[in-house]
């Protein structure tokens, strides 16, 4: 059942885009697999993962006091082989859970024109200091399909009718201090803001009163 299950998720995975990536691993990653006998290379535990773990490559442990950001070596040199795509890094929940440390950048990109080592900015958010060990996993590596971009510029954007909720909050800030901070503008700060619809209510009393008048005109 298992092997039919595995030879299912892989037929799904045979119609995915294919992104290539050469790997170079770093002098002191090549030592650490040496001296601590382990393979410096991604874990392949589900073929179905999006990600890879990403280990500290550090030969001794070192501490990351409370509140502080500290740039982490990976001993990986990634090569995407095509442009169309870019390396995310961010942060491992159990990691986040566990001890407080998290990707100081939420998400760290790496473009097709990035020829150099990875390095986490982790950031200890513990009200104590945490240590990270030699080949700890740190952050997850994954990758993303970047669509080309076309950029238009236009006197004005096209208005929407409808309210959204993405990201409320700015239009909240402009429509509170957009006029102190463009006071020229003759559009004012609430030009995209949608115009509210209101629409009448009715209470259930209301709706049996209505329905009582309508029996007694008929």
């Amino acid at each position: 059942m298992l092997l039919w299950q595995e030879k299912k998720d892989q037929d799904i995975l045979n119609d995915s885009p294919v992104c290539n990536i050469n790997i170079e691993k770093s002098y002191r990653a090549l030592e650490l697999e040496k001296t601590m006998g382990i393979e410096w290379a991604f874990d392949d535990d589900n073929p179905l993962d999006t990600f890879f773990y990403l280990r500290a490559c550090i030969a001794e442990a070192i501490s990351i006091p409370s509140g502080k950001i500290l740039p982490i070596p990976t001993g990986i040199y990634p090569h995407l082989v095509s442009p169309k795509y870019e390396i995310e890094v961010r942060s491992f929940s159990t990691l986040v859970y566990q001890e407080g440390l998290v990707v100081a950048d939420g998400v760290s990109c790496f473009n097709y024109g990035f020829r150099n080592e990875i390095w986490v900015l982790l950031e200890n958010k513990n009200d104590q200091a945490q240590i990270i060990q030699p080949a700890k996993k740190i952050a997850l590596f994954s990758v993303i399909e970047r669509p080309r971009m076309v950029i238009k510029y236009v006197d004005e954007i096209e208005k929407i009718d409808w309210k959204t909720r993405s990201q409320g909050y700015i239009q909240k800030i402009k429509t509170k201090i957009g006029k102190q901070l463009n006071p020229g503008d003759p559009k004012g700060p609430n030009r995209h803001a949608p115009k509210e619809v209101y629409s009448e209510s009715y209470t259930r009393d209301d709706i049996q009163k209505i329905v009582e008048s309508n029996k007694n005109e008929s």
